[in-house]
C-alpha cells in the first residue's frame, strides 16, 4: 500500500475517533448534569409544561454549541480571521514552558547533590 495513502487512512481514522470520542464527552457531560431535567425545568417555569417531543430549547441548544465549539476554535476556515494563537496551541505552549522548567530544575538538583 503505498504510504501517503495509508497516512491519509490514519489521519481519516484518528479523525474519526475524536469526533465520536468528543460527542460522547459531550453526551456524558450532559448526562452527569441532567440537562434533560433542566430544560424540563426550563419549560415548566416558563411555559407550564414540559413538551413530550424535542423541543426549540435543545434545537438552539445544540446550534449554539456546534458553532461556539466551531467559533471559539477558529476551526473550518480557510482565512483566519484573527492571528491570536488557538486554545490548543496555548496549552502547548504551557506544556512546552513546563517541560522546560523541569529539565531545568532536574539538572540544578543533580548539581547540588554533585
Amino acid at each position: 500500500m503505498d504510504r501517503n495513502l495509508w497516512t491519509i487512512i490514519k489521519a481519516i481514522l484518528v479523525g474519526i475517533v475524536i469526533f465520536f470520542g468528543s460527542g460522547f464527552s459531550i453526551m456524558a457531560f450532559h448526562n452527569d448534569i441532567g440537562i434533560v431535567n433542566l430544560f424540563a425545568q426550563i419549560y415548566e417555569q416558563s411555559l407550564g409544561k414540559a413538551p413530550e417531543s424535542i423541543g426549540g430549547l435543545e434545537i438552539g441548544y445544540s446550534i449554539g454549541l456546534s458553532l461556539g465549539i466551531l467559533i471559539f476554535f477558529n476551526h473550518f476556515s480557510l482565512k483566519k480571521k484573527e492571528t491570536d494563537p488557538t486554545p490548543l496551541q496555548v496549552e502547548m505552549s504551557k506544556y512546552e514552558q513546563d517541560v522546560e522548567d523541569t529539565i531545568e530544575r532536574i539538572k540544578e538538583k543533580e548539581k547540588q547533590q554533585s
